[in-house]
């Protein structure tokens, strides 16, 4: 993929910075810092983001982060003051402002490359070609794994039910070292292709798997696994996992992309669907509304479309969640029905199932949701967002400790989920719940700083921040919410977490009183 930048162009299959005059020198560091912000530039990218994605978690000090910032300046000739492609939003983090157009670079294939029709992306729900892998020192003991893994995907992907999986006796008659997009899509009708490669040396096994949009032959997600041969079994369950978690976030975004060039009234049900996720996770008034009227436009032009009536409630269980709508009754009966009749559409769609577990959440009663949400995981074990619905469930109920297993799996099968923000928010909580004011604060702040328009993100970072004794903490984020959510009141946010604890509940409450906020 070429990200366009005036005047350079950053070609991330070659992890090359280029201008007019040729390659800019860019060291590692810098450059998978401007990957990450290239690539997230309608939001602010935090600190802690930055850590997460370049030094992979590990701890460093705010003046290692704010060298290879500066260093990714040096390379855009940008400043600290001049800000043009780097904007500083102070005690959030950095967002790349300048306009960047996105362009597919060519895939290598001994086939001619495919072309997007003229009208725009091909109608209907995405669909996937998952070929055997390649493979290289394998012994005949292990030499079935180049099938069994991506027979184990493409079990686990026709799960998900809003992606189209085309069956492995078609796609295993594809057994060429290069892959023939042309006749991927032309003649399988496949938008998107897994491919991978397992090789076996010095005892280890090494995978590799790619994604591919065959209509460009853009290269959109690559990973790498490898492990001593002794753990075989351990590799093909970690490949499985994160090419789930990766294609239930990127190939939504490339169908996102590709619908918005589109006029609104060309798009058929599942660009509008995909248009609309895209909008729905930006957590704020606006986006929601656009979201909604997407997915109402998608169960319109298809009123069998099950996963979307489950997106339908998710958007109104977020009005409910934000107070966005006064009339919170009527959106509470939205977010119920769009979740009934997703399930009622598809009762094996893991999608729906946690829209009728997350819908007790609003019912007041979350162990009632605790069935569906069970129900979910059973249809589809790797569905991070179904590990983070039950999490939710599961601090309201008072269980920290599952609370912390479900947001660490979740965490771990989509690091850069939409909902991280809300995941490090569950987290804070059961801590809260065990007492640990110093741990819920340090969580609650990272989930404000992710998503600082989530209410619930900023609230919680504002009590836990009052519980912990950074009260200083808590003034900064109290004016955050005052100037992102003028009309946030205590009410308003208790008004749909029912805790068990009554005596946590009544904590959180106190400490938004002590802060200032309104009642």
């Amino acid at each position: 993929m070429r990200l366009q930048f005036e005047p350079f162009q950053l070609d991330t299959d070659r992890a090359e910075l280029r201008n007019a005059t040729g390659i800019v020198p860019l060291e590692p560091k810098a450059y998978r810092l401007l990957c990450l912000l290239l690539t997230n530039t309608e939001r602010v990218v935090s600190k802690e983001e930055m850590i997460a994605v370049v030094w992979d978690g590990r701890f460093v000090s705010d003046a290692a982060v704010a060298t290879v910032l500066g260093l990714v300046r040096k390379a855009l000739g940008d400043d600290g003051d001049g800000q043009r492609y780097i904007r500083t939003v102070r005690g959030i983090g950095h967002r790349f402002v300048a306009p960047v157009r996105i362009e597919a670079a060519s895939f290598v294939s001994d086939a001619p490359a495919p072309t997007v029709d003229a009208a725009g992306p091909l109608l209907g729900r995405p669909t996937i070609a998952v070929l055997p892998f390649a493979r290289a020192g394998l012994s005949e003991h292990h030499s079935t794994l180049g099938d069994a893994i991506p027979a184990e995907i493409i079990f686990s992907l026709a799960k998900l039910r809003w992606l189209r999986v085309i069956a492995r006796e078609s796609t295993f008659r594809f057994r060429n070292a290069e892959v023939d997009l042309a006749a991927l899509h032309s003649v399988l009708g496949a938008s998107y292709c897994l491919s991978g490669h397992l090789e076996v040396y010095s005892g280890r096994l090494s995978a590799t798997v790619d994604l591919v949009d065959t209509r460009t032959g853009g290269l959109i997600w690559s990973e790498h696994f490898e492990r001593p041969l002794a753990d075989v079994h351990a590799v093909r369950h970690e490949v499985v996992m994160a090419v789930i978690a990766a294609l239930d976030l990127q190939i939504p975004q490339v169908e996102a992309a590709l619908a918005r060039t589109r006029p609104i009234e060309q798009l058929d049900a599942w660009q509008s669907y995909h248009l609309g996720l895209s909008h729905m996770y930006r957590f704020n008034a606006r986006d929601n509304a656009i979201a909604a009227s997407l997915l109402a436009r998608a169960t319109d032009l298809d009123p069998s479309f099950a996963t979307a009536f489950a997106a339908r409630s998710f958007n109104s269980f977020q009005t409910c969640l934000m107070g966005y709508d006064p009339d919170r009754a009527a959106a509470i009966a939205a977010t119920r029905s769009a979740a009934e009749r997703s399930v009622e559409l598809d009762p094996l769609c893991p999608n729906a199932n946690a829209a009728m577990g997350r819908f007790h959440i609003l019912s007041g009663a979350p162990d009632d949701g605790l069935y569906w949400l069970e129900r979910s995981l059973t249809l589809s074990p790797n569905y991070a967002k179904g590990h983070y619905s039950r999490a939710f469930l599961q601090v309201l109920c008072g269980l920290a400790n599952e609370t912390r297993q479900g947001v660490d799996v979740a965490m771990g099968l989509s690091p850069l989920d939409p909902m991280l923000g809300p995941m490090f928010m569950m987290k804070a909580f059961s801590y809260g719940l065990d007492g640990d004011f110093a741990a819920a604060a340090e969580f609650a702040v990272k989930a404000a700083r992710i998503s600082d328009s989530h209410l619930s993100g900023l609230c919680g970072a504002i009590a836990l921040c009052v519980l912990s004794g950074r009260i200083n903490d808590a003034t900064h984020w109290l004016g955050i919410l005052r100037a992102k959510r003028p009309d946030a009141t205590i009410s308003l946010y208790m008004q749909y977490l029912p805790f068990r604890d009554a005596a946590f509940r009544a904590s959180l409450r106190k400490a938004l009183e002590r802060a200032g906020l309104a009642e």
